[in-house]
């Protein structure tokens, strides 16, 4: 069911985005592909905004998302026989003979079977951090409340929710499932653009190759279908691009709107891609300067300006009403906003420093060092750029070399990226956006040396072995994962959801427990427990980043039970959920001071009812002089 309505969803984005792009004058497509590309890439974007304004004004609930989803699919009904062109088309470049079938044979069967993986692995229980963190948890929320909702203990809450919006929506049609779906149907767009551009740049065979390379960097399958918003962001910074070099080429002033929407879109849907707005304002003194029309580019630079505040202006609003800064939980040393959320510019500093240890250093060495580093010194979950590259992009940089000065604005675009995620936090996740014009890099250096006359059929055989060794190294950590988690046990119902979500998450029980024995006014304090929001169907008090910042603060401001006991009423706080390893075990960031003092509080006011995995549910005892433990805690577990 939720990949029919997956489906749905694909043509409710390219029904709204038809309605829209159709009143654009002066707007033309080359073909049916690129008018489905960016009429459904428009269209996710449009769908986005009408959540937003139902979150705003209140009125978001299941039947009005069933009702929007009705109508776009009714009123463009009649665009399915364009889709049904487009298809034609696109098949009809599969089958076809072209030079280097073999090449593209084999780029097509391996795209197809990542796409394959990428469909089971979504329809799979939602387990990934950040998307039950906040990607999912914070409109799972606003759902619930039938509007918009102030967070306060959540800061990744104040920043723009593009992408959540519309993960919003899939939550209110059916289930985490189709929202992981929808975040996938937005990659897609992403990788059928890419193929789009690279056959009108490049050999159509060689065009498969681009999307492939891309998505075959294990880090970004991973997030591909896990209700991220990364790859999305460089969906929205691509295409961007990509109608900024429509509108100089085809002289069509409609694509610059388009890269507006784009742009705005990108850093509304990642902050970290705000750096596309620099490089749009770039691209249009760079086209004006061409055409000589000053006039012309310092419109076009106002409507840049004023498109991105259109679609950031909600959540910036919506800051300013809640904390006073409307660029929370950033810049507070300046704006404020300490008084609306659990935050402070302390914390904030400290978590800056902590996002720019990742990596392997930022001098100029370093940065000549990243195909290296990266290829070969990345690890997942660590400081060395948390994630995995594979061996592909390491092998094919010396394509690089064969590019020609057409590809030199596609050069630009990828070396400011790069140094910009160079500059700030290292992640490989966020290379997705710079990655993905590498990708375009690659294969058209790549076309470039297969064609060359001094290319023989021996050189192309050892060429393409190169290639299928990288494509296959890549694949195998995609398919070792992929088992790992092995989603198709859900899938085919060897396993419920309970049983799944147990196997990935170590502290899912204690939650699902949590959500049992809670009642009616109950409020929970999570302390060590990633913050997985999502998954709490109790109200909860807990600490971004820092987490157990309640906690100690609650401890620190007077060791006496009472006194901890009245902080905790005046919080409404009744239950508490925490990893024992670290708030009594050898990895605790608590002193010993705070641990002695909470574990007396414990046994004075606590009762256990539950201990799973390490993680212990305690109810405080608050009207009683002493609770009911039964089992004492150890400091030495």
């Amino acid at each position: 069911m939720d990949f029919v309505l997956f489906l749905l969803i694909v043509l409710a984005f390219y029904n709204s985005g038809q309605l829209l792009t159709k009143k654009l004058s002066g707007l033309k497509f080359s073909g049916a592909e690129e008018a489905f590309l960016f009429s459904a890439a428009v269209g996710s974007i449009f769908l986005s905004a009408i959540i937003t304004v139902l979150v705003f004004s209140g009125g978001i609930n299941s039947q009005v998302c069933w009702g929007i989803l009705v109508f776009f699919l009714v009123v463009g009904w009649k665009n399915v026989f364009h889709l049904k062109n487009g298809l034609k088309n696109i098949f009809g470049s599969a089958t076809r003979e072209v030079e280097d079938a073999g090449l593209k044979n084999m780029a097509q069967s391996f795209l197809v079977l990542l796409s394959l993986l990428l469909i089971v692995q979504a329809m799979a229980p939602a387990f990934a951090t950040d998307a039950l963190v906040y990607h999912l948890a914070v409109p799972k929320a606003f759902l619930e409340a039938g509007g918009l909702v102030n967070l306060p203990n959540n800061i990744y809450s104040f920043f723009p929710q593009q992408i959540e919006m519309l993960y919003l929506f899939a939550l209110a049609l059916g289930s985490d499932s189709l929202a992981q779906l929808t975040g996938l149907g937005i990659v897609f767009l992403l990788l059928f653009g890419l193929w789009q551009y690279s056959k009108q740049k490049d050999d159509e065979s060689y065009a498969w190759l681009t999307p492939l390379i891309f998505i075959s960097t294990p880090t970004f399958f991973s997030g591909a279908s896990s209700a991220y918003v990364d790859l999305q962001a460089a969906a929205y910074v691509f295409l961007a691009f990509y109608s900024w070099e429509n509108g100089c080429k085809r002289n069509q002033s409609s694509w610059f709107l388009l890269m507006t929407l784009f742009a705005g879109a990108a850093v509304a849907t990642k902050l970290t891609a705000v750096i596309i707005l620099p490089l749009a304002f770039l691209g249009l003194a760079l086209h004006g300067r061409t055409h000589k029309n000053e006039k012309q580019t310092a419109q076009q630079c106002l409507m840049l300006i004023l498109g991105s505040l259109i679609i950031l202006s909600p959540w910036l609003a919506r800051n300013y009403f809640f904390t006073g800064n409307p660029l929370a939980p950033f810049f507070m040393n300046i704006f404020g906003g300490e008084a609306g959320m659990n935050w402070d510019a302390t914390r904030s500093q400290m978590q800056f420093q902590y996002y720019s240890s990742f990596g392997m250093g930022h001098g100029i060495l370093d940065f000549l060092s990243l195909p290296i580093n990266l290829t070969f010194f990345s690890e997942l979950h660590s400081l060395k750029f948390d994630g995995k590259i594979g061996i592909l992009y390491l092998l094919l940089l010396p394509a690089l070399f064969s590019l020609q000065r057409k590809s030199l604005p596609v050069v630009i675009v990828f070396a400011v990226l790069m140094i910009f995620w160079f500059l700030q936090t290292q992640y490989i996740r966020l290379l997705a956006p710079a990655f993905a014009f590498l990708s375009i890099l690659l294969v058209s250096g790549l076309k470039q040396v297969f064609q060359k006359s001094g290319t023989g059929k021996k050189e192309k055989i050892f060429l393409t072995s190169i290639l299928a060794i990288g494509i296959l190294f890549n694949a195998s950590i995609i398919m070792k994962e992929w088992f790992r988690i092995n989603p198709l046990s859900y899938i085919i119902n060897k396993e419920n959801r309970e049983q799944f979500l147990t196997r990935q998450i170590k502290a899912y029980p204690s939650y699902m427990d949590a959500n049992k024995m809670l009642e009616g006014k109950d409020k929970i304090m999570l302390v060590y427990m990633r913050n997985l929001g999502y998954l709490m169907d109790r109200p909860f008090v807990s600490d971004t980043f820092f987490e157990a910042h309640t906690l100690t603060e609650m401890i620190d401001k007077g060791v006496y039970a009472a006194d901890i006991a009245n902080r905790l009423k005046t919080r409404g706080i009744t239950h508490i959920l925490f990893d024992f390893n670290y708030v009594f075990g050898k990895d605790s960031a608590l002193t010993m001071g705070e641990r002695a003092v909470f574990k007396n509080f414990l046994n004075l006011h606590g009762k256990q009812l539950s201990a799973k995995n390490g993680f212990l549910l305690y109810r405080f005892m608050l009207d009683s002089e002493s609770g009911s433990q039964t089992l004492p805690i150890p400091f030495n577990h």
